[in-house]
Parts: structure tokens; sequence; C-alpha cells
């Protein structure tokens, strides 16, 4: 049995989706937009998350259709990526980053979707197109928890 709180929860809910689906596209992206600045991704509590997140410091090379940018990992978690910049990028938009996995210096790239921009950096969802890539970045987190497990400080940069 639902506790009336949970039911008038669920209500809610159900009235704003009716109200989202008469929307149009453009006042769809605007309270998008709206939401995630006032409801930063951060705020979710881990246990609302579907993928952990683990705090780092790695170095970062990635490109959108026009620039190449050099910042810094702050989190990476199986479905992405938080990164720290001042640089302005829209939700949505195309992204492809480039990480060195090994002393050798060979790069890892993938592709990536902005899914979260906000004033310190954005939030990016990796486009893994094979259980290969998965795996890598998979072996990247472990290397980060290791480092940490170690009693290093909060950077890893493995190149």
């Amino acid at each position: 049995m639902r506790s009336e709180e949970e039911l008038e929860r669920y209500g809610t809910i159900g009235r704003l989706v009716e109200l989202i689906h008469k929307m149009s596209e453009d006042r769809l992206r605007e309270l998008l937009k709206q939401l995630e600045t006032e409801i930063p991704e951060k705020s979710i509590g881990e246990s609302e998350r579907k993928h952990v997140r683990v705090d780092c410091f790695v170095s970062v090379d990635y490109t959108d259709s026009e620039r190449v940018f050099k910042d810094y990992i702050e989190d990476i978690s199986t479905s992405g990526v938080f990164i720290k910049t001042r640089e302005a990028f829209s939700v949505g938009e195309e992204i492809v980053l480039s990480m060195s996995l090994s002393r050798d210096g060979s790069a890892f790239k993938i592709p990536a979707t902005v899914v979260r921009a906000a004033p310190d950096g954005i939030g990016v969802r990796f486009k893994t197109t094979s259980q290969v890539q998965e795996a890598i970045i998979e072996s990247l987190i472990e290397s980060v928890n290791t480092q940490k497990d170690l009693g290093a400080e909060k950077s890893f940069n493995p190149s």
C-alpha cells in the first residue's frame, strides 16, 4: 500500500508529463535548460544514479566540430565524465574525447554527447560502440580507484 504522499507525488508527475507532451520543441528545450540549471546533476544522490561516479583528476583532450581543448576530468563513470572547463558548450553537442591510458602515450578516443552544460564544466555521455571501449573505460576507472587505494592524491595521469 502506498502512502498518501507517494500517491500525491505520482499524481503531480503524471500531470507534468501531460503538460510536457503538449509543449513545442523550443519550449521543451527551454524547460530542460531551466531544470538543468536549477537542479544540477551533481545534486542527484549516488543511490539515484545508474552508474557510480569516481572522483579523479585525469587530463583529457577533446574536440568539437571546429575546436580542440585540453582540460581535466573531475569524475568518471561507465556512462560518462564531467569535464572541468570554462568553454561554452550546448546540450546535445557532439565531441570526441582523447585520453592517454598508458605511459607510451597511446590515446584512447571515444565519441560523446554533451548532456549537461554548467558554468564550471560539462557532463558528457560516452557513445560506446563496442565492448572493447566499455572495457577500456572500466579499466580506467579501476586504475583511478587503485591510485586512490594506494594513498595517492586525487590526481591520476597514466601518461
